[in-house]
């Protein structure tokens, strides 16, 4: 073989080398992609599943100080579920960021969770909520109580969204509620959730 012959051979020898370096670099692409979109799926997966409870699933409740917890059946309005989680009455006065309130009676608060199930927003009128006490009249919620605790008194809930709250009322002193009516606004309708029975001068 010729001078010719042998750089032709060189040529083509590296071509072919060339050819295969592309491949391999082509398939350490390829493998490098479909890692990323592993590991990217798990990540969101794990991401998911830390921040979206399971709708099947009650939202764990933590108990605050003289708070009892509430096991009624949770409340359907439309498209809204109200879930009674907790109960503190006896409460005397309380304290905000710039103000102070006292009790005309006891004020009672009651820990609510409310859960958009549909895929539309919902608007909810925290005023509508009404206490139940031993003689069947009904409370509405204590407005101060409200504001220097920073909750509101209506709101728009997004679709799917899972909201806790919580709803004060003033009762006369020595009075332990005995059930609360809620409803998501009033065009939507009122269901009740029976609240434990508690002697709140023993706190």
């Amino acid at each position: 073989m010729g001078v010719v012959g042998r750089k032709v051979e060189e040529l083509r020898g590296e071509v072919v080398g060339h050819l295969r370096c592309r491949r391999r670099i082509r398939q350490w692409i390829a493998i490098g992609f479909a890692l990323g979109l592993l590991i990217g799926a798990g990540l969101a997966a794990g991401a998911a599943a830390l921040y979206w409870p399971e709708k099947d699933k009650p939202l764990k409740m933590t108990m605050r100080e003289w708070e009892i917890p509430v096991k009624a059946p949770a409340v359907l309005s439309g498209p809204a579920t109200f879930t009674v989680q907790g109960l503190t009455c006896g409460i005397e006065w309380i304290t905000g960021t710039h103000a102070e309130h006292f009790a005309q009676g006891r004020l009672c608060r009651v820990k609510v969770s409310i859960a958009n199930t549909s895929l539309a927003t919902v608007h909810i009128a925290n005023l509508e909520q009404r206490l139940v006490l031993p003689d069947d009249s009904r409370l509405g919620m204590d407005l101060e109580s409200m504001e220097i605790k920073r909750q509101l008194r209506e709101f728009t809930l997004g679709a799917s969204d899972t909201l806790v709250e919580d709803l004060w009322f003033d009762l006369p002193k020595g009075v332990s509620p005995t059930a609360i009516l809620l409803r998501a606004n009033a065009d939507t309708p009122q269901g009740r959730a029976e609240l434990p029975r508690h002697d709140w001068s023993r706190k």
